[in-house]
């Protein structure tokens, strides 16, 4: 048996498609890792080195998700117009430089500044909406496996980038690793921008790799694209709206806790580096777990799989705040990973529901929603610190949004054109 014939549209060639998703894993697992992980990092270091509050040092993530959101619809135009390929290499050459200037900063609006509108700007476009939508372009009847093998590249990434970072920050400070991650952008993630193509149709190949008899292409496409919806139609539909809601709630806790992971994990006892290892810990048993689900995801119906992983984060998050030494807070972790497991499922559902032509413009118009919680989740949740010197109301809250988003996707329907 031939491990490698899943892989293959021929004996003699390997669909371009696999290397998109390899080139997409390589962007995130290092520069998507660090970009979007990264920052509980460097929360507690700048909040000591500028001298703010932990309501202020949620800030810059607060704010960064709020320039998401407002043009998130526009970066996914941007994408579906002119392709991944410029975007991504435009948007990592960006952040990479802010990332070098942000090393420079010496207050807290110029730091602000930075961040915004250089480091935020550019990894707007360059990682999850860019590789996402480049693989939901090459994949349709496999793209619940692919978009995870990129998802889970991104936790692989996260499981020793994270403590790497901790351990630079901690010996040498934040400013010296801003300065590395920086550098790490220009010279190994921009050029990964080369090998993106269009789409399998602009080379003469079809979605998958699938393989057409020669009076075949034409049904192929056909049936392919008569799951394309326009934006303005998908955006009419009560079901984008549904999806909507539950990716907020899911996001809402995903992205506060994330934030706040660090400072939770010393709340909860442990040292600085201890809780980065933990995360990292986490993070690397969520890689294999994120392949199996989304093979499975290609099987069994993503939205009742993702009902049920979100239900397992819920339970985490209630156990962390009730359980004691490192152990059996990082078993209680574990159950976290469900919302690792549904991040990539979401972006594939988004393909399922409303096809590849327009996929980045649709998943943009969810960014100014799920962008909005995470603008005010972080902050709130630091808030929360600061005025109780607790987390214990924000894992408890975040429990609870997590079980709301499990049944929005639970009573998820494919839509129906009118």
């Amino acid at each position: 048996m031939n491990l490698f014939k899943p892989f293959r549209n021929n004996p003699r060639k390997i669909f371009h498609g696999w290397y998109i998703v390899a080139a997409s894993s390589w962007v995130n697992a290092i520069g998507g890792s660090v970009h979007w992980k990264g920052f509980t990092v460097f929360f507690i270091p700048i909040a000591n080195s500028l001298n703010l509050t932990y309501t202020q040092a949620a800030l810059p993530f607060a704010l960064a998700r709020a320039e998401n959101g407002l043009l998130g619809p526009l970066t996914g135009w941007l994408i579906d117009r002119f392709g991944v390929r410029p975007m991504m290499l435009i948007g990592t050459l960006l952040a990479g430089l802010g990332y070098i200037l942000l090393s420079k900063t010496e207050t807290f609006s110029s730091f602000l500044i930075i961040y915004i509108f250089a480091i935020t700007l550019g990894g707007s476009t360059s990682f999850m909406q860019a590789s996402t939508t480049a693989i939901n372009m090459w994949f349709v009847k496999k793209r619940g496996i692919a978009i995870s093998i990129n998802s889970a590249a991104f936790r692989l990434g996260g499981a020793f980038m994270v403590p790497l970072l901790s351990v630079v920050v901690l010996k040498w400070g934040w400013e010296v690793a801003s300065i590395w991650v920086g550098v790490g952008m220009l010279l190994f993630i921009a050029p990964a921008a080369l090998i993106f193509k269009r789409s399998p149709e602009s080379i003469g190949e079809n979605p998958d790799g699938i393989r057409t008899k020669k009076n075949d292409p034409q049904k192929l496409n056909s049936e392919i694209s008569n799951n394309d919806w326009k934006t303005k139609d998908a955006l009419k539909s009560s079901v984008f709206w549904i999806l909507a809601l539950g990716t907020v709630l899911r996001m809402a806790v995903h992205g506060t806790i994330y934030v706040h992971f660090i400072p939770i994990l010393v709340w909860k006892g442990e040292t600085q580096q201890v809780a980065a290892n933990m995360i990292g810990g986490i993070a690397l048993i969520s890689v294999p777990l994120i392949i199996i689900f989304g093979f499975i995801s290609d099987i069994l119906p993503r939205q009742k799989l993702m009902s049920a992983l979100y239900l397992s984060s819920a339970l985490s998050l209630l156990l962390i705040n009730n359980v004691n030494g490192t152990w059996p807070i990082f078993l209680a972790m574990i159950l976290f990973i469900g919302t690792e497991v549904g991040s990539g499922l979401n972006w594939a559902l988004v393909g399922d529901m409303f096809g590849r032509k327009n996929f980045a413009t649709i998943r943009g118009w969810l960014s100014p929603f799920y962008n909005l919680s995470l603008v005010f989740g972080p902050l709130i949740a630091g808030l929360i610190k600061d005025k109780t010197y607790s987390y214990e109301y924000v894992l408890i809250s975040g429990s609870i949004l997590m079980i709301m988003s499990s049944i929005t996707f639970f009573i998820l329907k494919t839509p129906k054109r009118n």
